[in-house]
């Protein structure tokens, strides 16, 4: 997790003078902020770029923003907050089902706002004890979506590092497309979506291309797959 002079945050905002206001009352307090205006601008947003959180207005002009929340999971690992006009509960209730882990209805004060964004940070600061796992010389970093062996960096999308994030926190243990599919998606597997597959595919693939000796994903025909990575005595 950042501190407060290098937090990160995306504010996702089609309502142009407020989000003026936020990204200018926000930068006063030390936050980094970058706007864009349609949800899915989100994939012009460079695959190494990182935040600390995400602020989602609901009603925006190309997809709502609980449509968006996916996409967003599946881009970047940070909490997300969503802001929107609409003050029924279902809204909120919806919301916060989704996984959002605040709701704030609009118009909010700059001073509140900055409260609610104070105390989400510390919540996932809280619950997230470990931000890098080291395995050898093969070192992850999570805030920075970075993973190195050496000391020198690998080319991986954000799916990537997630993927091989998940496989280094349970290395040596054997992982089935249910498992996977939970961590990756967030829900239960349908016996049918290949998408595990796809990732895990394209990660060790990606793996192979860097030529690191005892780095390997295995197949476990039926059961799932293995992470191990085993640096050979010089």
């Amino acid at each position: 997790m950042s501190t407060l002079l290098d937090c990160k945050i995306l504010l996702i905002e089609d309502d142009l003078p407020l989000a003026e206001l936020i990204q200018e009352y926000l930068n006063s307090q030390g936050y980094a902020i970058t706007h864009i205006a349609k949800g899915l601008d989100v994939h012009k947003i460079t695959d190494s770029a990182s935040y600390d959180l995400i602020l989602c207005d609901v009603m925006l002009p190309d997809i709502d923003g609980f449509n968006l929340k996916d996409v967003l999971e599946q881009k970047f690992v940070c909490p997300i907050i969503f802001l929107t006009a609409l003050s029924d509960d279902e809204d909120q209730i919806l919301g916060l089902e989704l996984g959002a882990i605040d709701y704030i209805v609009k118009p909010v004060e700059p001073n509140v706002l900055l409260a609610r964004i104070k105390a989400n940070l510390r919540k996932t600061k809280a619950h997230s004890p470990q931000d890098n796992i080291v395995i050898s010389d093969l070192v992850l970093d999570k805030h920075n979506q970075v993973a190195t062996v050496n000391n020198e960096p690998l080319d991986l999308t954000s799916q990537d590092f997630e993927l091989l994030w998940i496989f280094a926190q349970n290395q040596g243990k054997l992982l089935s497309r249910e498992f996977l599919f939970q961590a990756i998606i967030g829900r239960e597997y349908n016996g049918l979506d290949r998408t595990v597959d796809a990732r895990t595919s394209r990660l060790r693939s990606k793996l192979e291309s860097f030529a690191i000796p005892g780095l390997i994903i295995r197949t476990v025909w039926g059961k799932g797959y293995l992470f191990t990575y085993t640096k050979s005595a010089v």
